[in-house]
């Protein structure tokens, strides 16, 4: 495999970086951190940790992994065409994901400011939250796909 291969790990992360700091810094405002009081507005708190621990932390990692482990190993890297579909799968599920969860946040926060509760605030974030289960599913499965990938490279007998 070819370090450019990898290298786009490192441009991923370190934009995810800039977006979970940009992100933070509006976060601490004194305006927007009352609103993300509010209920479900707290959804966009999240959308922030998903950002730094999904794309700034764990593509950098997923990089330093697929670079290292097949150094230290000794054996080359299974199924090496799997690093691309793994990289640009992840780079657009976790964006994706933190999308809906901040419209889900700006929505609900909006409609519980404006008195809504129960059953019709739940109507206000239901178009948010069954693409969000259905993004967060894909984008845990393809996170094993990654590990079981590292786990087989590092753990692969040599060929005799």
């Amino acid at each position: 495999m070819n370090n450019k291969s990898i290298t786009k790990f490192f441009v991923a992360s370190a934009l995810f970086f800039i977006w979970v700091t940009v992100q933070g810094a509006l976060q601490s405002q004194q305006p927007i951190h009352e609103f993300l009081e509010l209920g479900p507005a707290g959804i966009i708190v999240g959308a922030h940790v998903h950002i730094g621990t999904l794309g700034w932390i764990s593509l950098a990692l997923m990089g330093a992994l697929y670079y290292l482990v097949p150094l230290v190993s000794g054996n080359p890297l299974s199924w090496p065409r799997l690093v691309n579909w793994v990289f640009w799968s992840e780079a657009i599920l976790i964006p994706l994901n933190a999308v809906l969860m901040i419209g889900a946040g700006i929505s609900g926060g909006l409609a519980f400011k404006a008195g809504v509760k129960g059953e019709a605030l739940n109507a206000v974030l239901g178009p948010y939250m069954m693409p969000l289960g259905i993004v967060s599913i894909v984008c845990g499965l393809v996170a094993i796909l990654f590990a079981v990938q590292i786990i087989h490279t590092a753990t692969k007998r040599a060929a005799s």
